[in-house]
């Protein structure tokens, strides 16, 4: 008992090691947000992690990382367009190297096509870019049994289809996006009800067509405020023509 008490009374006497040395404050590493650095600063750091990136051979986990990380402060400088290019750079650069790193590569391509998705202007090519990284990253995701990713990447892809008015393609997706999902009651009947309503929305624009009753893209002249006094009662026609038509019985007012 008593070498019990003088070991307890010891080890009470030992006074532990400072972190640092008494009146300095130890070095603290705040992340890019938080350093105050404005847009250009942050887009020329990016640049300097790409062009690092760009230079090194071989593979390295180092290397991956700073392809990420120049993505991010891309991403921060919101230049979504550079953000995107770094991040498919960072994907391809991860497939060159076996299937061990497919994973980190489909995260990539999945994150590049969410940046694409913020530019406003996009190019030709860039609507390209987006839709082959979103289909590789869902082939790769599949591939490594990541459901949950490739399930969100359907759905960012049935987003894609749909802001370009493919209801169809868009349906598919969801659909597809709801059988990944599985056992996630909430996202998997979100996704359900999604694939039903555009499937059916595509049928009735496509008896609108028929018809030859275009539907009015300018958002502006959905309103009533915007409607002018030559356009014909499309109102009217459209609401007769879904109520004898519509799959779905639709109250209307």
């Amino acid at each position: 008992m008593g070498s019990v008490s003088s070991l307890l009374r010891r080890d009470a006497a030992v006074k532990p090691i400072p972190r640092c040395e008494e009146g300095k404050e130890e070095h603290k590493v705040k992340p890019l947000e938080e350093e105050g650095l404005g847009p250009a600063a942050l887009e020329a750091r990016g640049d300097r992690f790409l062009s690092s990136g760009r230079r090194l051979r071989g593979w390295s986990c180092a290397v991956s990382r700073v392809f990420e990380e120049a993505a991010y402060a891309y991403v921060l400088a919101e230049n979504w367009r550079k953000a995107a290019q770094a991040l498919s750079e960072q994907a391809a650069y991860d497939l060159q190297f076996g299937d061990e790193h497919e994973l980190t590569a489909a995260s990539a391509l999945l994150r590049s096509a969410k940046c694409y998705a913020q530019i406003e202007d996009k190019e030709e090519e860039e609507i390209a870019a987006a839709k082959h990284a979103l289909e590789k990253a869902i082939a790769l995701f599949v591939k490594k049994n990541n459901l949950r990713l490739a399930a969100t990447s359907c759905v960012e892809l049935a987003r894609f289809y749909l802001d370009r008015q493919q209801l169809l393609n868009a349906s598919d997706f969801y659909e597809q996006a709801a059988y990944y999902y599985g056992a996630n009651r909430r996202r998997n009947r979100y996704c359900r009800f999604k694939a039903n309503l555009l499937r059916f929305t595509a049928v009735d624009e496509q008896v609108l067509c028929a018809n030859g009753m275009v539907p009015v893209k300018d958002c502006k002249r959905r309103s009533s405020r915007h409607i002018k006094s030559s356009d014909p009662d499309w109102r009217v026609q459209v609401r007769l023509l879904f109520s004898s038509t519509s799959i779905i019985q639709r109250p209307w007012m």
